[in-house]
């Protein structure tokens, strides 16, 4: 396996928020959106349900992310953390790593985002290998794609008008050997608001996505699509015409329950990954 490729089975990513088109922030820090302890349980897909991989998004505290990448129990496992900059409501940092028994993770892949916010900086440290890359960022509101919305997620219950719709930015960590430029800023997306529906379950705020990050040349599509709990904020349901991972089509992040174990919940979550599995 390639060591871009074995980055990515580690699992490391993130989509991003930024400011909208107007130059205006649409959402402001407010410690009573936030839900410390809270678990959000995904699943990402093409949009044809194949490729399935749960995402679970772990709020450990104002700052803190942690999120736990699987397709089954007993496989290799990634383990994900960040940290978020609640000026900005963006991770300025994300750790990418992977889970060991006993809810340990081995570290091995660093982004950083320097002190202006225009640039973020990858290492990657391998047995055999040092991997480095970097990127411009094009909005200081920014999330990488490849991250799952996870901060997204934790982001937009900050929005201080969601109706009135919003823009965000994406920058892409594509972890394929054959890419020349594996980090980059893909561009921006728009979110009209369409409606209040109701989705999957959920009271929702529907948004159409339309923007230059769906102009990538592995986009396959111009249009998006985004559902935001309409009580609490946070992503139920989106669809890109793009997808985030080598392999994948095109993408979609459906929201299969939440809850607000806590600590208790999440170390037993991880325990359990490898608790069954023998030697």
């Amino acid at each position: 396996m390639s060591t871009i490729k074995t980055f990515l089975a580690a699992g490391t990513a993130m989509m991003g928020l930024a400011a909208s088109a107007g130059g205006s922030t649409p959402w402001t820090y407010d410690a009573a959106d936030d839900h410390i302890g809270r678990i959000y349980y995904y699943e990402r897909t093409n949009t044809d349900g194949s490729l399935d991989e749960r995402v679970t998004v772990y709020r450990r505290s104002a700052t803190q992310l942690e999120v736990y990448k699987e397709n089954g129990l007993c496989y290799n496992a990634a383990l994900v953390t960040a940290e978020l900059d609640l000026s900005t409501l963006s991770a300025h940092t994300i750790t990418g790593g992977q889970l060991q028994p006993n809810a340990e993770h081995v570290e091995f892949a660093f982004l950083t985002t320097n002190e202006e916010g225009s640039q973020v900086d990858m290492l990657v440290q391998l047995p055999d290998v040092e991997i480095r890359e970097d990127a411009e960022i094009g909005n200081e509101h920014w999330h990488l794609f490849d991250f799952d919305l996870a901060s997204f997620t934790v982001a937009t219950p900050h929005l201080d008008n969601p109706a009135a719709g919003f823009g965000f930015g994406m920058a892409l960590l594509w972890a394929d050997s054959s890419s020349v430029d594996p980090l980059f800023w893909m561009g921006e997306v728009e979110a009209a608001h369409t409606g209040s529906v109701s989705h999957l379950g959920h009271r929702t705020e529907r948004y159409a996505l339309t923007g230059s990050a769906f102009e990538w040349e592995g986009a396959s599509g111009t249009q998006g699509q985004l559902w935001l709990d309409a009580d609490e904020g946070h992503v139920v349901d989106a669809i890109f015409p793009a997808p985030n991972h080598p392999g994948y089509t095109d993408f979609r992040l459906r929201l299969l329950h939440v809850s607000d174990g806590g600590d208790v919940e999440w170390t037993a979550l991880l325990t359990r990954h490898f608790e069954a599995c023998g030697n």
